[in-house]
């Protein structure tokens, strides 16, 4: 019984001996390196820098976006509240954008409607029309206010690598900056305080859709002496809307009650018509629209050949215009009677009725609150 109590005194003893010699063995080992806090500490910096100039954007009243289209610069300027005017690159095209309490308004050349499939192309031309800024890849006048960018931003830089080695670059004007991802979706931020957002990739918000609005955006706030060139220049542009089109509506019109009156020993002959109307779609954001009408007459007879007069007028959807117009012939026997036939055909487009001076109003009042 005695012996076995030594043995096992004797192997306590042992492992404690053995746990000594562990504890000996990792001496030094614990802590990190040098060269690894100076990363973390940069890592530190740069996640700073970018915090610090993402909050500046938010806090905003208005920012610039500057693109290259062809090697043009293009401007798109907007405020915090989405009111909006400028140039964007859409598809390698630029289309002008106009946003102001609460309605949007985009003009484009005849190929940019046609490569959407709107019939309406040659007719829009290079006219305004009033749409829904969900109808481009994504509302620009929305996802690029300030606050709205701000986050943005902030949500898409997630998902890069935050342990990443930061990077740091020069721009052609000298401007040191931390590189923050890869092409497509690049953030630039001064490295220097007050920090800013100096650009950004529009994939970086929009991986499927944002490339279509280019590369990169320039970013620059707006205020004093600026942000007055910017209520400056929004406000001449919504003075200049005039009767947009509705994009998102189509009419048709009808002639009904073709009345031909000419006038014995004079030559003029004037056709009165009834021209009812309906529309297919809904205005933008439900705000009231018009059935622009078009008349045209082909007025003819024999020996006196055919002459055309037009005429037009705006009516509600769904109801009828009276609409006239006049042609008048030489009559080179009048004495002599004439058989006259008049074909008339109406077309109706939807045009917005837009207050002009009272989005003005709105717009004095955004910027007024804005400082500007």
């Amino acid at each position: 019984m005695r012996a076995r109590r030594s043995g096992v005194a004797a192997a306590v003893l042992l492992l404690g001996g053995l746990l000594a010699g562990c504890q000996v063995a990792v001496a030094g080992t614990a802590g990190v390196s040098a060269a690894d806090q100076a990363t973390a500490d940069r890592r530190v910096e740069q996640r700073a820098a970018v915090d610090a100039a993402l909050t500046a954007l938010g806090q905003a009243p208005a920012v610039a976006l500057k693109a290259t289209v062809k090697g043009a610069d293009q401007q798109f300027r907007v405020t915090r509240g989405g009111y909006a005017v400028g140039a964007l690159p859409l598809d390698g095209r630029v289309v002008q954008v106009t946003a102001a309490a609460g309605q949007f308004y985009l003009q484009a050349d005849a190929d940019y409607w046609k490569a959407h499939a709107i019939d309406e192309g040659t007719q829009f031309g290079t006219s305004w029309v009033r749409s829904l800024g969900s109808e481009l890849p994504f509302d620009p006048a929305a996802r690029y206010a300030p606050p709205a960018l701000a986050e943005g931003l902030r949500k898409a830089l997630a998902g890069l690598d935050r342990m990443a080695e930061p990077v740091r670059a020069k721009l052609a004007d000298g401007t040191e900056v931390y590189r923050l991802g890869a092409a497509p979706t690049v953030l630039q931020v001064t490295t220097a305080k007050p920090n800013r957002v100096v650009s950004f990739a529009p994939a970086l918000l929009d991986p499927q859709n944002g490339p279509k609005y280019g590369t990169e955006f320039q970013v620059a706030p707006l205020t004093g002496d600026a942000l007055k060139a910017f209520r400056a220049d929004l406000d001449n542009t919504v003075g200049g809307l005039g009767q947009p089109f509705e994009g998102l509506v189509q009419a048709s019109a009808v002639v009904t009650n073709d009345n031909l009156d000419c006038k014995d020993f004079v030559g003029s002959c004037t056709t009165t018509v009834d021209v009812s109307n309906s529309v297919v779609g809904t205005p933008s954001s439900g705000e009231k629209s018009v059935v622009h009408v078009t008349l045209t007459v082909e007025v003819s007879a024999e020996a006196l050949g055919a002459q055309t007069c037009t005429a037009a007028g705006d009516a509600e959807p769904y109801k009828t215009i009276k609409l006239s117009c006049t042609v008048k012939f030489k009559l080179p026997n009048r004495t002599a009677s004439y058989q006259v036939l008049s074909k008339p055909n109406a077309t109706a487009e939807v045009r917005a009725n837009l207050d002009v001076n009272a989005v003005k109003q709105k717009v004095a009042a955004e910027f007024a609150g804005l400082g500007g």
